[in-house]
């Protein structure tokens, strides 16, 4: 399975090493709202989950992306 790191990064087009739990649009200029959706979509598609509305609009950051996950009962 593809780690969050990596296919955030691969979404923004950087490498997994430089994803860290603060990477979202406040830390970097990459992470637009089309990449945004693009990363929704990516992880609903790679963990077999949906977001509801709200979570997908509220989750700015990899470190809320995997608690939205945990909180469905995933360990990423």
């Amino acid at each position: 399975m593809t780690t969050l790191e990596a296919l955030v990064g691969g979404i923004l087009e950087v490498g997994a090493e430089h994803i860290t739990d603060d990477t979202g649009p406040a830390t970097t200029g990459d992470w637009t709202s089309l990449r945004h959706v693009r990363i929704v979509a990516a992880v609903e598609d790679a963990y077999g989950v949906r977001l509801t509305p709200r979570e997908a609009r509220t989750v700015r950051s990899v470190r809320a992306l995997r608690s939205v996950l945990k909180a469905k009962g995933l360990d990423v």
